[in-house]
């Protein structure tokens, strides 16, 4: 593996936040357009049945946003979550100080450190300006087609690996995640930070990564 600078893969809801930040920037908007969460309801209940398939879970989501993107530009929706994503990061509530410290510590040290996330990239994106937190961020593309906002790609699950690989990252040392769903990304590290996680998911990820490290944080 890489020792110097070590690459550092760190997710980005759950790690830098205390609430998923897609969900954060959408149920709000959804409650405030009745017609436009009924048309989402299908697809919220199928984004909640479909946490163990990722396949199912990407397809789902792809529907759930492409519906929640109706009805603005693709202008107004990228300054919109531009805005969240600043909004966020200003509000204690939403990021934790500690992880953000965390990432300054490293990228000190010399390591790069890349945010990689399911999460929308704008958002993440600015919400890293705001902090002036010179990460790379690796997370789910939306762009405009013909005026409209479209969710382009899902970084989820094995995704991640797949677009970190494309990136030209093909090995890191240490990745820092709240979920089992990113198994496929700690099973290419060195060492694994789990956060704020409970015994359960550690005694799941000891059986899982056998002779990977797995160190469990609280922050």
């Amino acid at each position: 593996m890489i020792s110097s600078p070590r690459r550092i893969v760190m997710d980005f809801d759950g790690v830098f936040t205390r609430t998923d930040s897609t969900a954060a920037w959408l149920m709000p908007r959804l409650r405030e357009r009745p017609l436009l969460l009924s048309r989402s309801a299908p697809w919220l209940a199928g984004f909640v049945l479909t946490s163990r398939a990722p396949a199912a879970r990407t397809r789902v989501t792809r529907r759930l946003m492409d519906t929640a993107f109706s009805g603005q530009s693709a202008d107004d929706l990228l300054a919109e979550l531009s805005d969240t994503g600043a909004a966020f990061a200003r509000d204690t509530s939403m990021t934790r100080s500690a992880a953000v410290d965390e990432a300054r510590s490293l990228l000190a040290q010399g390591d790069e450190v890349t945010i990689v996330s399911a999460g929308m990239t704008p958002l993440i994106e600015s919400w890293a300006r705001a902090l002036d937190l010179p990460v790379r961020v690796c997370a789910s593309v939306v762009s405009g087609h013909r005026g409209r906002l479209r969710w382009d790609d899902h970084c989820f699950g094995e995704r991640k690996v797949a677009r970190l690989t494309a990136l030209g990252w093909r090995e890191w040392d240490v990745v820092y995640s709240d979920s089992a769903h990113d198994l496929p990304l700690m099973r290419g590290a060195d060492s694994v930070v789990l956060v704020g996680g409970d015994d359960t998911l550690l005694r799941r990820l000891g059986r899982a990564l056998p002779g990977t490290p797995v160190r469990a944080v609280s922050w």
